[in-house]
């Protein structure tokens, strides 16, 4: 998944402190971010501090912390919209590219630890810009100096990273998987899905699987088991992964505000899938291939 990025260490402990020109920056404007071509042609990469401290003048004041990755830092810069064009598109040796990307181009960035400290970048600014202003007075938030926050200087409100709790479950009958495909304008993934929902207020995360199965396809399941969780950055959410089981009848009755389709798939039908960046996807090869399905993926990548 995108945040397995063994043998590299990530280290979010908080610290104020100064970039430096070797260190890694994130530069942001609203839902673009500012990465380079590598040599290898189609490979971004994300450009470190000196690259853009002549274009920024007040770079090194605005710079925010974020997080290390095997003790190199990475910083976000927030970049104003009439900064986005001060930017530079190649570097003073033409040996770099330098364009503005959506968050859908990270997920196939390499290696995947560049892309795991991209998107959750992006998941810091979305929170920072979220909450500039004070949701109980209005006044404008500052920067925490002890904690990752943002702190209300006139009441003292704090607001910690925006982190939504959400399901996805893979529902199973005997040799079968339920999955789906979303409808064009409730998500952009294309692919196969598992059905997935947030938590509601109040809920365990059983009863939100309960709850979201029963609302998308209109079915009962029972013996729910967890599997395992993954920050997803995309969305500000945390995953939690259950495998269940139908209870009763197998008809489908669709939650078509969301979902354009959903059925009943063998193993064999399951597409391979051999980029995991999602748990979804993770579970879905589990299914398919059992306990051992990271090295039947290998193998099988081999062998073409």
């Amino acid at each position: 998944m995108i945040q397995d990025i063994a043998p590299h260490k990530y280290d979010n402990t908080f610290r104020i402190q100064k970039p430096e020109k070797e260190d890694y920056v994130l530069c942001i404007q609203k839902n673009r971010v500012f990465l380079r071509d590598g040599k290898e042609k189609g490979i971004l990469e994300i450009p470190g501090f000196g690259e853009i401290l002549p274009y920024l003048s007040d770079a090194e004041e605005r710079a925010v912390y974020l997080f290390s990755i095997d003790e190199r830092p990475y910083f976000l810069m927030e970049i104003r919209d009439e900064e986005a064009g001060l930017l530079p598109e190649t570097d003073s040796g033409k040996e770099y590219v330098y364009a503005w990307k959506t968050t859908q181009d990270i997920r196939a960035m390499e290696p995947m630890y560049q892309a795991f400290a991209a998107i959750t970048a992006t998941q810091l600014f979305r929170w920072r810009q979220s909450r500039r202003f004070c949701g109980r007075c209005g006044s404008r938030t500052k920067d925490s100096t002890t904690e990752r926050a943002l702190v209300c200087p006139e009441c003292g409100q704090t607001e910690y990273p925006k982190i939504s709790p959400a399901v996805i479950v893979a529902v199973t009958d005997g040799d079968r998987l339920l999955m789906s495909r979303y409808r064009v304008n409730h998500s952009t993934y294309r692919g196969y899905a598992l059905i997935a929902g947030f938590v509601e207020i109040g809920e365990t995360f059983e009863e939100t699987v309960r709850r979201e199965v029963m609302e998308e396809v209109g079915l009962k399941v029972k013996n729910i088991r967890y599997f395992k969780s993954q920050p997803w950055a995309f969305t500000d959410t945390e995953m939690i992964g259950f495998f269940a089981e139908l209870d009763g009848a197998d008809t489908i009755r669709l939650q078509e505000d969301e979902l354009s389709e959903a059925g009943w798939y063998t193993r064999d039908e399951i597409p391979d899938d051999d980029r995991l960046i999602s748990v979804g996807t993770e579970m879905k090869m589990y299914f398919k291939y059992g306990e051992n399905w990271e090295s039947v993926l290998r193998h099988r990548a081999g062998d073409r």
